[in-house]
């Protein structure tokens, strides 16, 4: 009977933690399925809605251990397998991740949530045909849904589907994480007559997708009469340096005089553009000011070494320990400078590298200022993907780590870039491995530090016949 009680009690918890989700109040739901799974651990319905809750808040590895509880209760339960594929996914463990979500759509074929959670794993373990024809039939049977149209527009785009994946990256309008701008004045029309017209560009997603498309600001500056560019206020005085842009403005404040608007990311579709058009001039950004007293190179070093191993940890990791990058301070030809920003450039003195790596982040202030250090230095080795954009940009040797599992702009298979000339992609093999591509790195940079020096004995030479 006191069972019989608890359960009951339990379950009025688990409907007050439902009712806390519905209405966007997380923690407080959380908190209530986790009262409810304690007190009532025979519920696997509380363990469910636990891992769901945790891994929105962050805690994937939790998650995982609530829907393990909840499997071990009801083994044929689906969406508590479909749920641990998430958070196994979320955390790179892409085997069992594809194990737990093809188990949940053999429970239950007719759900088209789990088929969905399905085509995203496979797409990560790199089964490209089936992944994509799941996403085109979700997306043919429920043609209202923008998550299913957003995500097979970035299946499209990752095999290099182009005309597709522009087509279908509009949907991102349809998602509830980034709604439209109300603006005024008319939004550009496909195949519109931009003569004599002043067109704004507006600001939209983050610091790398603005630094990528800024390549095409020249294209529409050519089609229309006057060109206005709003940015992040970050990037203000960067993108102040274009010579395409008639004014530059700052995301927030008051918009300039224009007769039509387009967002950034909708100048690919807009201009048609194709593989054959990449990667197009480059650089296409330059430091709007040098630096006020230059690097030079340290004593007894050819090569300024740019380093950055931490970017954005949400929605998924990029970032690379930096334990497992100090193989590459072994050769003192090679000086290396911090670009990291943030948090993780405590990593230095956590280390106690401080000492091999000259930390420049308090000379950061914008993306104007790591502009002109990139500038000054020899090559760039980052994961982040804005300073990637940004030294690419630029035109510098860039040198990106990438995680197993990358984004649609980097593909998963060689090691050049179609958007930048400059750039070299060294990628992990499997999602554990940090050491393979630090070890090609290394012999990369050996060899770059044994070409520069080879260099200097040859004008060693040339000046001493000279002389002669």
């Amino acid at each position: 009977m006191a069972g019989e009680k608890k359960r009951l009690g339990a379950a009025d918890v688990l409907a007050q933690g439902g009712k806390a989700w519905g209405e966007g109040r997380v923690d407080d739901a959380s908190k209530a399925f986790a009262a409810a799974a304690l007190s009532a651990p025979a519920m696997p319905l509380a363990h469910v809605n636990l891992g769901v809750a945790l891994r929105r808040q962050g805690h994937a590895r939790a998650a995982v251990v609530s829907h393990r509880r909840a499997l071990a209760l009801t083994p044929d339960d689906a969406g508590a397998h479909t749920n641990l594929g998430n958070a196994l996914r979320e955390l790179g463990q892409l085997s069992q991740a594809e194990f737990h979500a093809r188990r949940a759509v053999e429970l239950a074929p007719d759900s088209d949530s789990f088929r969905y959670n399905l085509a995203l794993v496979l797409r990560d373990t790199r089964k490209y045909d089936e992944s994509l024809e799941l996403m085109r039939q979700l997306t043919s049977a429920n043609p209202q849904n923008g998550d299913y149209a957003w995500d097979l527009a970035l299946s499209e785009l990752y095999l290099g589907h182009y005309a597709q994946g522009w087509a279908g990256y509009e949907a991102r309008w349809r998602l509830a994480r980034t709604p439209k701008r109300n603006l005024p004045t008319p939004q550009v029309l496909p195949g519109q007559d931009l003569r004599g017209k002043t067109v704004l560009v507006t600001a939209e997603q983050g610091f790398g997708d603005a630094l990528q498309f800024a390549r095409f600001l020249p294209l529409l500056a050519e089609k229309c009469q006057s060109l206005v560019v709003e940015c992040l206020p970050e990037l203000l005085d960067l993108f102040a340096a274009l010579p395409c842009a008639a004014k530059v403005v700052a995301k927030g404040g008051e918009l300039p005089p224009h007769d039509v608007w387009i967002p950034i990311m909708s100048l690919a579709h807009w201009l048609g553009i194709e593989a054959k058009h990449l990667p197009g001039p480059v650089p296409y950004l330059k430091p709007p000011r040098a630096l006020a007293k230059p690097l030079g190179h340290p004593p007894g070093s050819v090569l300024n070494v740019g380093l950055i191993w931490a970017g954005k940890l949400v929605p998924r990791d990029r970032s690379w320990p930096l334990e497992h990058l100090l193989p590459l301070m072994e050769d003192p030809r090679l000086a290396f400078w911090s670009l990291q920003m943030g948090e993780r450039s405590q990593d230095l003195a956590e280390l106690g590298v401080g000492t091999l790596v000259r930390d420049l982040s308090p000379a950061i202030n914008s993306f104007a200022d790591t502009a002109a250090l990139m500038q000054a230095l020899d090559i760039i080795v980052t994961i982040d993907t804005s300073a990637a954009h940004l030294a690419g940009a630029l035109g510098k040797p860039t040198w990106m780590l990438l995680r197993y599992v990358s984004d649609w702009r980097w593909t998963d298979h060689g090691d050049t870039c179609a958007w930048y000339p400059t750039m070299r992609l060294f990628r992990q093999p499997d999602p554990d491995d940090f050491a393979t591509p630090v070890a090609r790195i290394k012999t990369a940079l050996t060899r770059a530090a044994d070409q520069v020096v080879t260099g200097l004995r040859k004008q060693v030479k040339v000046k001493k016949v000279e002389k002669t």
